[in-house]
């Protein structure tokens, strides 16, 4: 869990880095021991840490979706697993001196999709929830009330 959060705060540092401008230099942070196409090559047949590059990937993800409102990798579209190592595995082979950071970038180019902007919803003023809550309430049974009875005396015992 503490993997996913840190790839998500780290991903989306990354993004905003990414979109404050062209000159910028980003700066990426990444926790395992390189990101190199090198490297990720080296752990093929390794899950384990194969499964640690994909957390960080969906930290990424994450991270480009929340910094991208309109420009979405919908979810379920990112490969998981074997299927997401595959798609890195063909990256590093066609650009040996990348990173893995590089492969998980063309992947979102090729996922996201526009997402049209909504309108939002107007915020009821109070008279026009109440009033809303009235037609919306479901018709109340009357409540049948009975007057409780006086309990019995308790017996006393004999004088003498």
């Amino acid at each position: 869990m503490r993997t996913v959060m840190t790839g998500l705060l780290l991903g989306a540092a990354v993004i905003a880095s990414g979109t404050a401008g062209a000159q910028q230099q980003i700066n990426i942070f990444f926790p395992f021991d390189s990101a190199a196409c090198a490297t990720w090559s080296k752990y093929a047949g390794n899950n384990a840490i194969r499964q640690q590059y994909e957390f960080w990937i969906l930290g990424l993800v994450s991270g480009h979706n929340y910094a991208s409102p309109a420009r979405q990798v919908p979810t379920g579209k990112l490969p998981a697993g074997e299927a997401l190592y595959v798609q890195l595995d063909e990256y590093c082979k066609e650009n040996p001196s990348s990173s893995v950071v590089g492969g998980a970038f063309r992947l979102i180019e090729q996922l996201r999709e526009t997402i049209p902007a909504t309108k939002p919803k107007a915020i009821p003023t109070k008279a026009e929830a109440v009033k809303g809550e009235a037609t919306k309430a479901a018709p109340v049974a009357p409540v049948k009330t009975e007057t409780p009875k006086a309990a019995p005396a308790a017996p006393t015992a004999p004088s003498k």
